[in-house]
């Protein structure tokens, strides 16, 4: 994969390091972070949320596997209840099915390496209104892990992909030519209706010392407790990132770097530059059940439309400073983002959690004009349930979002709150109301989910040259209006999507699924009309299922 040099010979040494060691998968027994957590798999979910004086950072992820095991056995709690699928001498088979397929330890156990297969075979037929389509995914891949001591993690992985998928994810393929959460795409041969994409991934960490560590790689963050994020998602490729953790005395405080890459689009015509995102993120958990965060983001373009041109600003890499003023001392453009996270245990079986940001804080506008443009917030309201209605294994999340029109974006464009054309808050941009429920039943090696995830936002219309507020790669001077913004302004639009599926459980711990589902999604509005009904069958082994709620 081919990395750019950015113009700084600090900052190219890092990138060396981001491109040869980079992060994703892993397993739990030598891995520095979790990759469970996702949106089809986490099974270590029901014993994070709890009542008590001391409780696992649960808003930042991925989890470290050191603090998981703080709290729980986390290899146990991958064979909870279903034990071993084979037991036999046969070291192959039992590897196979119960563990690493190849992996060496040290007689001393200090140093240990592991090599996995990655593969996701999937095979379906999508229906919409007007013809059928056979769909199908062809990922191989392998990753190696491990650790050199108690204190230094590796992991790095590579994957060859092909697709062809329904008519409406090609439309979004062919629209950002990203696959979201995973890499960027082509067509094979330049033309046609199947996509090739590589993605190469991984990290190097290192413990410090009791209570601070280092992590560098090509990587994701999320932020947050729901399926969403408004703050910092996994929407996008992962990223070049710097990171640091400092956990102390019930806080835990990240402060870290990301290159990111301006999008390559005929609305903002920024060329594939670099731009660079800072962010400190600070979780404190007040007491047994309250925790309370506070979020800074601030994107810094080294580029403007007049051609100035503009290094690494210094000031940004202080892990202590707050932004906001240092933005304003240094006389910079810069886009800073501000936001807050929350989270209450009710009990050992519910949580609410929420998230509120603002992209633009103008206290007078606030108070006088509800409606002027300068309101750019989003807020988050969630709440999960475990063994709901009295019943073992059944777990609900329910979810509603909010983000008003320009947030996100800046005056010219250049320092939008995006990697290339995907937004690093919330997936679907700005100006929208969402609405979701996920519930996921578990029984031994049997698993089944339903997501439904309804969204209306107001979208441009077609060949308009002004912008309603739904693209933040569109420039705010660009707006419809200053004084009267309201959010599903422009051309309302519905989008619902629908996923049901139900696995059975090979290997846990490299999540090796047999996997069915159906999937539904239906965009509609005065302009247009789309409908995609898709059944699926997959076999998964190490590789994430892919998210396609868009």
């Amino acid at each position: 994969m081919r990395l750019r040099a950015v113009g700084n010979i600090g900052w190219k040494i890092v990138a060396v390091l981001m491109s040869a060691w980079q992060m994703s998968v892993g397993t739990a027994s030598a891995q520095g972070s979790s990759y469970y957590e996702d949106v089809q798999y986490d099974p270590y979910q029901r014993r994070l949320y709890f009542v008590g004086e001391e409780r696992p950072h649960t808003s930042l992820k991925s989890y470290k596997m050191d603090e998981l095991r703080e709290y729980f056995d986390p290899d146990s709690v991958l064979y909870e209840g279903i034990g071993r699928l084979v037991n036999t001498r046969a070291r192959i088979v039992n590897d196979f099915c119960n563990g690493d397929f190849l992996h060496w330890t040290s007689k001393d156990s200090a140093v240990r390496v592991a090599i996995n297969p990655m593969m996701d075979f999937e095979v379906g037929s999508d229906k919409n209104q007007t013809r059928s389509r056979t769909t199908w995914t062809n990922s191989r891949g392998f990753y190696l892990d491990g650790n050199l001591g108690k204190n230094f993690w590796f992991y790095l992985d590579f994957t060859e992909n092909q697709a062809i998928m329904s008519d409406y994810m090609m439309n979004v393929l062919d629209s950002l030519r990203t696959m979201p959460c995973t890499a960027h795409v082509r067509h094979i041969n330049g033309m046609g209706k199947e996509f090739d994409y590589m993605t190469s991934t991984g990290y190097i960490c290192f413990n410090a010392g009791e209570w601070i560590d280092f992590q560098v790689g090509k990587t994701h963050t999320f932020v947050g407790d729901g399926y969403r994020s408004l703050l910092l998602s996994d929407a996008s490729e992962p990223v070049p990132t710097f990171k640091m953790n400092v956990t102390f005395l019930g806080a835990k405080y990240m402060m870290m770097v990301s290159q990111l890459r301006a999008a390559e689009n005929k609305v903002s015509n920024n060329g594939d530059k670099a731009k660079y995102s800072f962010s400190h993120y600070l979780d404190w958990n007040m007491g047994k059940r309250f925790t309370l965060g506070v979020f800074e983001n601030i994107t810094q373009a080294t580029w403007r439309k007049t051609g100035e041109t503009r290094g690494i600003d210094w000031e940004y890499l202080n892990p202590f400073i707050v932004f906001r003023p240092g933005e304003l001392s240094a006389g910079s453009p810069d886009n800073v983002l501000i936001g807050m996270t929350s989270k209450f245990v009710c009990n050992n079986y519910v949580t609410v959690y929420g998230q509120f940001f603002f992209d633009e804080f103008r206290i007078k506008d606030l108070v006088h004009n509800p409606h002027s443009w300068t309101n750019k917030y989003g807020f988050q309201i969630g709440a999960r349930a475990t063994n709901i209605f009295n019943v073992e294994g059944l777990d609900a999340l329910v979810e509603m979002n909010r983000v008003r029109p320009y947030c996100y974006s800046q005056f010219d464009g250049m320092g939008t709150y995006m990697h290339k054309k995907l937004c690093m808050g919330h997936p679907l941009g700005a100006n929208l109301k969402e609405g979701l429920g996920v519930l996921n039943y578990k029984h031994g090696r049997v698993s089944a989910r339903l997501e439904v995830v309804g969204t209306k936002y107001g979208d441009d219309f077609p060949k308009d040259s002004v912008s309603y507020g739904h693209n933040p790669l569109i420039n705010s001077t660009k707006r419809v209006s200053s004084r009267d913004v309201r959010t599903l302004q422009g051309l309302e639009t519905k989008l619902l999507y629908v996923n049901l599926n139900g696995a059975f459980i090979i290997n846990p711990k490299t999540m090796m699924t047999l996997t069915a589902g159906v999937r539904l999604r239906k965009r509609e509005s005065e302009r247009t009309k789309e409908d995609s009904k898709q059944v699926y069958v997959a076999l998964r082994w190490n590789i994430r299922p892919r998210n396609f709620s868009y």
